[in-house]
């Protein structure tokens, strides 16, 4: 029991350093001390688009807002106070995830079908007799597709892969953009396209 005691004492010595000097050491040391309470939180959530090392540093941005945001006043551990709010921002980033991921299934699955409606050579070369092995390495090409383009790219392909796809000025007048931006951000969707599947 003395020891849990201070165990505790110590995060509220650590915390008072913290928030009197945030450039401090504690918040290394505090970091430090629930660094297995991280891991093991990281590795409850199953994370497909973000990098181990770059959630640990997310863990300690989270920390150090839980260092700002705890009362030293109240009847909860530290320790479950971060837990929770590190488990409220990963479950944050797992919506975005799922998120992230219908956006390129959407893609992917309007790409497909623009080239099925329009046939291979939409985007280079008419390479129709694929064999099912190659047929299989484009979709995986494809469902990659929207990881290569940046944002403004991927919203024009969307607009030119809609079922219903929208005229160049109006992709021009939705993104506010101009029609010679519309041009490169086209050219450079196709060329990204072309290489990534005939490469």
């Amino acid at each position: 029991m003395t020891k849990n005691k201070n165990y505790v004492a110590n995060d509220l010595e650590l915390i008072t350093d913290i928030l009197a000097d945030p450039e401090s050491l504690s918040l290394l040391i505090l970091f430090q001390k629930y660094h297995p309470l991280v891991i093991s939180t990281i590795s409850a959530f199953k994370f497909r688009y973000y990098d181990f090392d770059d959630l640990k540093v997310e863990a300690m941005v989270i920390c150090y807002q839980s260092v700002q945001n705890f009362e030293l006043d109240r009847n909860v551990p530290f320790g479950s106070f971060f837990k929770a709010n590190l488990s409220n921002y990963f479950r944050t980033l797992l919506r975005n995830q799922a998120a992230k991921k219908r956006h390129f299934d959407l893609l992917a699955n309007s790409l497909e079908s623009l080239i099925t409606e329009k046939g291979s050579g939409y985007l280079g070369p008419d390479r129709t007799n694929l064999t099912p092995d190659r047929q299989v390495l484009l979709e995986a090409d494809i469902a990659r597709l929207p990881k290569v383009l940046s944002s403004l790219e991927n919203q024009v392909m969307q607009m030119y892969c809609n079922p219903n796809p929208y005229s160049k000025e109006t992709i021009a007048n939705k993104l506010n953009i101009s029609h010679k931006t519309l041009y490169s951000a086209t050219s450079r969707c196709k060329k990204k396209t072309k290489k990534l599947i005939y490469s």
